[in-house]
């Protein structure tokens, strides 16, 4: 085993911050101070959650908080002594979370507002095969060894849709009936990203103003928010197998049948 497919190098920075006094003391102290926003991004890998996490950030003053103990290929469940430690923060946290009754707690205990982030998985695959690529192999939803590297586009787009799609098929399968959870598609954030903005501000009950939405997204577009290519479409040139193994994983669910999610994919 080694550090380029592990890396779980943990950061200790903070953990000072969690003794039994001062979860207590937050504790009590939590009834009597003013409530704050805390936006939750559950988001797809490769969905342009860290543009839009810059952008929220910009326009509200939110802190850009990590919730979960550790990036890497540890799944980012939320840890409750970083909901605590950051509870009196108004902040904007991203994740590839998936949904759970155990996460819904979270979310009403902590007064979370959950925005969640999808993407055309056609899309996504290609998206996650050039970050594979360039970037790292380590990630939260699948296992991908330096063997990955040496397969074609093509093949590796196929590895992809068969060792890391169920996970996102997943992710949207639990968030979709998710109680007050906000569903937000990349392919909109693209085509109108002043809308999407209003909406994500008015679900969580932040005022807002057409001009300081604009000012916003043209800081997140200034910044390091590794978007990828920023467009939509580039999974239409996948091989038919290859959709196709991703469409029989959708099919499952026929309960999904005429989301938008799903009939864009079938249309491509």
């Amino acid at each position: 085993m080694t550090t380029e497919l592990l890396d779980e190098r943990l950061p200790t920075r903070g953990l000072k911050f969690y003794s039994p006094l001062t979860l207590g003391l937050e504790m009590l102290a939590r009834p009597f101070l003013p409530r704050k926003p805390h936006i939750l991004i559950p988001c797809m890998m490769k969905s342009g959650s860290t543009f839009l996490a810059h952008a929220l950030a910009a326009h509200a003053g939110l802190r850009r908080c990590r919730l979960t103990p550790a990036w890497t290929a540890r799944e980012q469940e939320l840890c409750e002594l970083r909901l605590s430690r950051y509870h009196h923060t108004a902040y904007v946290a991203q994740h590839h979370l998936k949904y759970s009754t155990w996460t819904q707690e979270l979310i009403r205990r902590y007064r979370l507002t959950p925005v969640v982030l999808v993407r055309n998985l056609f899309d996504v695959t290609v998206s996650l095969r050039d970050h594979i690529r360039a970037d790292t192999l380590v990630n939260p939803i699948a296992w991908f060894t330096p063997h990955h590297l040496q397969l074609s586009d093509a093949e590796l787009e196929d590895a992809i849709a068969q060792l890391a799609m169920p996970w996102f098929v997943s992710f949207y399968a639990g968030w979709r009936q998710a109680p007050n959870a906000l569903m937000v598609r990349y392919e909109d954030i693209i085509a109108e990203p002043d809308a999407v903005m209003a909406r994500i501000l008015d679900h969580a009950q932040i005022a807002t103003s057409p001009e300081k939405i604009a000012t916003a997204l043209a800081l997140a577009r200034g910044g390091q928010t590794r978007m990828n290519k920023g467009v939509a479409g580039r999974g239409a040139a996948l091989a038919p197998q290859t959709k196709q193994r991703i469409l029989d994983m959708l099919a499952l669910y026929p309960e999904f049948a005429k989301d938008p999610f799903v009939t864009d994919m079938r249309d491509t």
